[in-house]
């Protein structure tokens, strides 16, 4: 894993150099976080629907952007740190659940908590597990998120670290 990260830092900007495009990290891709108060993290099929939802919310002046991993291993720890340490909350959309983890919740959660877990000023953190058995996330889906992430936000304490979104728990 230690030889994983150059490797692929080498091959990106082949890559680049070859096809002329590219995004600035090989690792993640950020969208509309540079001045976000909430960033939604996930990977996967999850950017289209989050992206289209970020967009309607920042045209009713909500501050929300979405971080994308691009790689669960090697661990993107200091993109992460440098992408999400300026922001005052972080919803995560796991799209797995991981039996009896802290928090009951999903892989990327207590992997994300962890990575920021060192930062002197951290986000609040709230985990939500969806698109569980195939299922679509859906623009409405991030709009709910976006919403308990900001009550959050707003009290300044998480209510429920972990919430189920489109199943029931």
């Amino acid at each position: 894993m230690h030889r994983a990260v150059p490797t692929i830092q080498e091959a990106y900007a082949e890559f680049k150099e070859i096809f002329g495009r590219g995004d600035p990290s090989p690792f993640i891709d950020e969208y509309m976080t540079e001045d976000a108060e909430i960033i939604l993290v996930g990977m996967g099929t999850l950017a289209m629907p989050v992206r289209v939802a970020i967009r309607r919310m920042r045209e009713q002046g909500k501050k929300v952007g979405f971080l994308r991993l691009k790689f669960f291993r090697p661990f993107a720890t200091e993109e992460v740190r440098q992408a999400l340490g300026n922001c005052k909350a972080v919803g995560v959309i796991d799209r797995d659940y991981s039996y009896g983890s802290p928090s009951f919740g999903g892989v990327l959660f207590n992997e994300l908590r962890s990575a920021l877990y060192p930062l002197e000023k951290r986000p609040l953190m709230v985990c939500f597990i969806a698109g569980l058995g195939g299922r679509e996330v859906r623009v409405r889906d991030v709009d709910d998120i976006v919403d308990i992430v900001q009550r959050a936000v707003d009290t300044g304490k998480v209510e429920k670290e972990s919430n189920w979104i489109g199943v029931r728990e």
